[in-house]
């Protein structure tokens, strides 16, 4: 059932459910709403209330839109990012699956994601050329790169109901830094373009304006709270969950909307629908004349069988993509004897089982070069792996991004200095957080960042012994990490030793799962948090460890 707010000033009631559209008080739009789906055009399986339960997937959420289409008006269908990346549909199609199923929900604009420029300019452009919604972004600039120019806009202007709305689009600007856009596309402030847009829409008589972002719940809040003119903030990248749920496995992070005030003193609406398809957040907002906020409600809906039925058509023709990668999906390389953590409260924040077995598997893929220490970027673990069966695209969905491993010479400091940067934004969930093999290492949350690591100890023949500032010490890590991803410019600027060996990451994660046959990987103390906050340690994800609940 959907919760009800209202702006008791204006003394006014929404209309129901069943009759939205234009009334006395104003005109009532449902924003319907996804982001973060990476290619995650089947349903997943979540235990809900202690039954595994079927979540999400194309078929069903073009069932969801279509019985809104029967039965309500004035309906805008939005995405805010992230559509690529993150199943083996993204590696066989390169979003091109994903797009024709958007075609066929109707959804009409789509913001630009970090993931969007994976593979660079030119993936993202044939992506976009066949396009038939808006795809929008105010702060990227392509004026340097031609494969993208005029194939998106900072915003549109759409019809809905005989009104005309205003969607800005937003892309995080650490894209350059967690993504590969290259070096002919720039990332202005977020801030200033969204200020701006809102201005040119105000010019053109456009009043009824909703930002669609892709920087995080946590930055859609200052947003919100800087931005005039723009009543609504459908966010997306944080995969933040919203709302309130009756399964206790679930943990919102906040109210769906979140309401907050900007400088005028206005309310600002925020909404996010967590990842996968797994929710589609329901947004009604009746705006006044003015375009001012008049009253508002809303519901993030849990994409549960009972929530919608899987469109039958669409489930056919999700069936004819999946021919092509159903064979490499099914083929079983080891056995797990426990689950393998890889959610993304876990390994951005703490030490994994599945972290620890990806970073064992560099050491092991590399040992011929002499590797000591290997160095895994938690934002690029993308997936759990359930006990049982470990298939070549459970792989593919755990390290999804093609990546080499690069062995390079690091000086004690230059290490220390990489898991500085590990732990600088913890509290944000940031995905530069290493995991490791070959050291441990303890950091305090209660000083500054760039001072939290007190200690680090490498592995070595005689058991852990301190690390050496001065020393040299042989690493292997990812390239995207090496080539300063995620804000690693110790990594990229280190004079040392450096050889790109072409292994993909994911290959050499196979031949040591094969290696190893039957897997049974736990938590060994290499990562120690001290004085982390009350109410941090994560109360639910999708695959539980035994003993990991409560570390």
């Amino acid at each position: 059932m959907l919760r009800r707010r209202e702006v008791l000033k204006a003394g006014l009631a929404l209309a129901p459910l069943g009759l939205l559209g234009r009334a006395q008080e104003g005109f009532t739009l449902t924003l319907v709403h996804t982001n973060d789906t990476h290619a995650h055009l089947e349903p997943v399986e979540l235990t809900l209330s202690g039954k595994k339960t079927p979540v999400g997937g194309v078929a069903r959420r073009i069932a969801l839109f279509d019985r809104l289409r029967a039965s309500r008006r004035n309906l805008l269908f939005l995405d805010a990012g992230d559509v690529f990346q993150g199943t083996l549909y993204f590696n066989q199609y390169r979003g091109l699956a994903d797009r024709y199923f958007m075609h066929r929900a109707l959804y009409r604009v789509m913001a630009l994601g970090n993931h969007e420029f994976d593979l660079g300019p030119g993936p993202l452009a044939d992506f976009l050329k066949g396009a038939r919604f808006k795809v929008v972004s105010a702060n990227v600039d392509v004026s340097q790169e031609p494969r993208l120019k005029g194939l998106f806009a900072p915003y549109a202007v759409v019809q809905v109901g005989g009104e005309r709305i205003g969607v800005i689009g937003l892309t995080t600007p650490d894209t350059k830094e967690i993504a590969n856009p290259g070096p002919t596309v720039a990332f202005l402030d977020p801030y200033e373009t969204a200020q701006k847009a809102v201005y040119e829409l105000l010019a053109k008589g456009v009043n009824k304006i909703v930002v669609l972002s892709h920087l995080g719940y946590a930055e859609d809040l200052k947003l919100a709270r800087r931005l005039v003119g723009a009543q609504v903030i459908v966010g997306g990248h944080s995969h933040t969950l919203l709302g309130s749920f009756p399964h206790k496995e679930l943990s919102p992070m906040g109210p769906y909307p979140t309401v907050v005030k900007n400088p005028e003193g206005k309310d600002v609406l925020v909404v996010q629908a967590w990842e996968w398809g797994k929710v589609v957040g329901l947004l009604e907002v009746t705006f006044g004349a003015k375009g001012e906020l008049l009253a508002y409600k809303g519901e993030a809906l849990l994409m549960t069988p009972e929530a919608a039925p899987e469109d039958f058509f669409a489930k056919e023709a999700l069936l004819a993509y999946a021919q092509p990668v159903m064979a490499l999906m099914q083929q079983v390389i080891a056995e797990a004897k426990v689950d393998l953590v890889g959610e993304r409260a876990i390994v951005r924040r703490r030490e994994s089982n599945l972290g620890n077995l990806i970073a064992d598997g560099m050491l092991w893929k590399t040992r011929g070069a002499g590797t000591q220490i290997a160095l895994q970027n938690g934002g690029g673990i993308r997936a759990s792996i359930p006990k049982g069966p470990i298939t070549v695209g459970k792989v593919y969905e755990v390290l999804p991004f093609g990546n080499t491993l690069v062995v390079m010479d690091l000086k004690g400091k230059e290490i220390l200095a990489a898991l500085e940067n590990g732990v600088s934004q913890w509290e944000g969930q940031a995905g530069r957080f290493l995991q490791v093999s070959g050291l441990r290492y303890a950091f305090d949350l209660s000083r500054p960042a760039g001072s939290r690591v007190v200690r680090v100890e490498v592995k070595g023949e005689k058991g852990y012994v301190p690390l050496d500032l001065e020393a040299t010490y042989r690493v292997v890590v990812n390239n995207f990490i090496a080539n300063g991803g995620d804000g690693f410019t110790v990594l990229k600027e280190a004079q040392g030793y450096r050889v790109d060996t072409g292994f993909s990451d994911a290959e050499s994660f196979m031949d040591y799962l094969k290696e190893l046959k039957v897997v049974e990987a736990g938590l060994e103390g290499r990562i120690e948090v001290l004085n982390e906050p009350k109410g941090e340690k994560p109360a639910y994800f999708a695959y539980r460890v035994p003993g990991l609940v409560g570390v």
